[in-house]
């Protein structure tokens, strides 16, 4: 159910753009999030789709309060906990992003979680006129600033613009940070496929389905901000239990999404490669020092 209905005035206008906001247990983060979004300053109408996924720390009131407030920019959608997917035994929170992104109605769409935020007010505006100088693009990416102690930018990324074709990204499996990204809404066809319900981070599958079709547009611009949360899906978990993952990731990403088997080699060698690192090294050293 959309709160409000569907008629409120956010629902009478086309948007241009559609930015999910999938949150839950967000309650120190996601005012100063939604904040940044509708500081965004557009000469087009955008909407804000967020996504509560019955949090129990006061998530949900804080954006019953923001939709009320604001009917002509925000669609609020209020999840229930027993609906969610589970997924390896664990409750998940992957209903509720492929919800907003089936609900999104803009030509693009843009995602930040609701512990992330955005600190350009012309993100939108930048972005969209790289997306229409470059109609081949199917995505558009910033920069991004780590909150993060010694991290500073995510890693890989280019000091100045520059237009990746697919084949120049096969080697890539992340760039940049998904609350940078703008896309080309094909969210039918990225939610017909099946890997989208399996236990694989949909910011890697997002990132390995567009960056196939069309090209990469990066810009050197620092507009938005990661916040490590340490009670995030992945932050949450140990080194070892995500690196694990990392090879089912890579099996499925190569079987629904990708088809390159040198690809998918190239990847499992870096895998089992940084696998040694991490659950062998500290063994043998700790042997060294008895």
């Amino acid at each position: 159910m959309e709160y409000l209905g569907e008629s409120k005035p956010v629902n009478q206008v086309k948007p241009l753009v559609s930015v999910c906001v999938p949150t839950f247990q967000h309650s120190a983060f996601i005012s100063t999030c939604l904040d940044s979004l509708l500081m965004q300053v557009t000469d087009f109408p955008f909407e804000i789709l967020i996504g509560e996924d019955d949090s129990t720390d006061g998530t949900r009131e804080i954006c019953l309060n923001y939709a009320d407030r604001y009917p002509d920019k925000i669609r609020l959608f209020l999840r229930r906990d027993e609906d969610k997917i589970f997924l390896l035994g664990k409750k998940s929170g992957k209903l509720n992003h492929l919800g907003l992104y089936r609900s999104a109605r803009g030509e693009f769409v843009c995602i930040c979680d609701g512990d992330d935020l955005w600190l350009d007010p012309e993100k939108l505006q930048k972005q969209l006129k790289v997306m229409r100088d470059f109609p081949e693009a199917s995505l558009c990416i910033t920069n991004t600033k780590v909150e993060e102690r010694g991290v500073e930018f995510p890693p890989g990324l280019p000091d100045k613009f520059q237009i990746f074709h697919p084949s120049d990204l096969k080697k890539v499996q992340y760039l940049g940070h998904i609350s940078s990204w703008m896309m080309r809404n094909r969210m039918t066809e990225l939610l017909n496929n099946p890997v989208v319900k399996l236990p694989v981070p949909l910011d890697m599958v997002i990132f390995a389905f567009y960056k196939l079709r069309g090209l990469t547009v990066y810009m050197p611009e620092v507009t938005t901000i990661y916040r490590k949360n340490p009670t995030g899906a992945f932050q949450s978990q140990s080194e070892k239990k995500n690196h694990k993952a990392q090879y089912r990731n890579n099996w499925y990403l190569y079987y629904y999404v990708h088809h390159d088997p040198i690809q998918f080699f190239r990847t499992m060698g870096y895998s089992l490669k940084r696998g040694f690192h991490i659950f062998f090294r500290p063994t043998k050293k700790r042997k060294n020092n008895s």
